[in-house]
């Protein structure tokens, strides 16, 4: 090894160093109880480490790198997004017919014309969220809910981040395969690419290593989903209802960087893997991809040093990923930042982080 790659080796390690006090100190000042952050570049792992605690009350547990996390709006880009593509190559639909053809909506309502490029991108004209009715939730009683009422804009003229978008995209993809979105979800992304502790829900023999969210109507959330339409679906949306550990998603990270295949299992061919985190204009001067986050108000996990031509995500509940595929570099940061009282924010955490493994890393 030259002088000047000890050198580089010396300045990586050098400022990879500094990650653990800065987790630890965020979570001391109450960001989050703690959590768990990986980086990597290519197959290497840069830096891996738990920090602070995974619950805080009753009693407290330390964090541990094999914690589970709700993953929360992650759910959107690993399994909805990732699945429709998967259909797309499969001939099944494509990204520019009327989601109509697939799901019982009247074709005077403007919704039954939305497309599955603008539900992806968030710029369908539907609204955040729409309320759910009481009680058990069928597709029928989903998309219902969901179309009632409409658009607010018509498609491609607002970005709006939208969960009913997803809703719908997940009611077509049952449609498509005549198959349970969780079935889907194993079958065609988790289980190819050993994603061993990632699925809706925490089965129970793993109950005891997942991070709790918050307390709600008196009991503290455990495996059990924290987005309360998720949780009244029974746990597996479209939004929302995925669990899992950064050591997997750190799988799922490196299936990107390979163009659609990890350890041996491919779930994606390399054509439709970079149309979907190729980045699009949207309205307001923003960056999207098919499923992800690319340059919006929403981009804190690439902080402000790394480009904005990688793809990410966030979730609500504290979890957040980021993978530069020109550099392989991919950041994970697992928190429950809503543990127990619902107060905690990771924001100003992951710019840290992210500034700091850009500095790391980058020529």
């Amino acid at each position: 090894m030259g002088l000047a790659a000890v050198v580089r080796m010396a300045r990586l390690c050098d400022r990879l160093a500094l990650l653990p006090d800065i987790c630890r100190r965020a979570a001391a000042e109450g960001a989050a109880p703690g959590g768990v952050l990986l980086v990597g570049r290519g197959e290497d792992t840069l830096a891996e480490f738990p920090f602070g605690d995974r619950t805080v009350a009753p009693e407290r547990e330390p964090a541990t790198l094999d914690t589970i996390y709700d993953l929360a709006s992650l759910t959107k880009p690993i399994i909805t997004a990732t699945l429709f593509m998967q259909a797309v190559e499969d001939g099944l639909i494509n990204l520019m017919e009327p989601i109509g053809r697939w799901l019982p909506i009247p074709k005077e309502n403007p919704v039954a014309e939305a497309m599955p490029y603008h539900l992806l991108l968030h710029t369908s004209g539907l609204p955040a969220g729409r309320p759910l009715p009481p009680g058990d939730v069928t597709p029928e009683v989903l998309v219902g809910a969901m179309t009632k009422e409409g658009l607010v804009h018509p498609p491609g003229t607002a970005f709006i981040y939208s969960d009913v978008g997803y809703h719908l995209l997940a009611c077509v993809l049952e449609r498509l395969y005549d198959a349970p979105l969780a079935d889907l979800a194993r079958r065609r992304v988790l289980c190819p690419l050993g994603m061993c502790d990632t699925d809706y829900g925490v089965a129970p023999e793993k109950l005891a290593r997942c991070a709790p969210t918050e307390s709600v109507e008196g009991t503290c959330l455990r495996g059990v989903v924290h987005d309360p339409a998720a949780r009244q679906m029974g746990g597996v949306a479209g939004h929302a209802g995925l669990f899992g550990t950064a050591h997997d998603l750190a799988r799922y990270c490196r299936m990107i960087l390979r163009r659609g295949e990890c350890a041996g299992g491919r779930i994606m061919e390399p054509a439709t893997l970079d149309r979907m985190i190729a980045p699009v204009e949207v309205p307001g001067g923003k960056r999207r991809a098919l499923g992800w986050d690319v340059d919006t108000q929403y981009s804190s996990p690439r902080g402000e040093l790394l480009p904005a031509r990688g793809v990410g995500h966030t979730g609500y509940t504290g979890t957040s990923l980021w993978v530069d595929p020109p550099t392989g570099l991919f950041i994970i940061l697992l928190t429950n930042r809503v543990h127990p009282d619902g107060h905690g924010d990771v924001v100003r955490l992951r710019r840290l982080a992210a500034n700091v493994v850009a500095a790391a890393v980058l020529p």
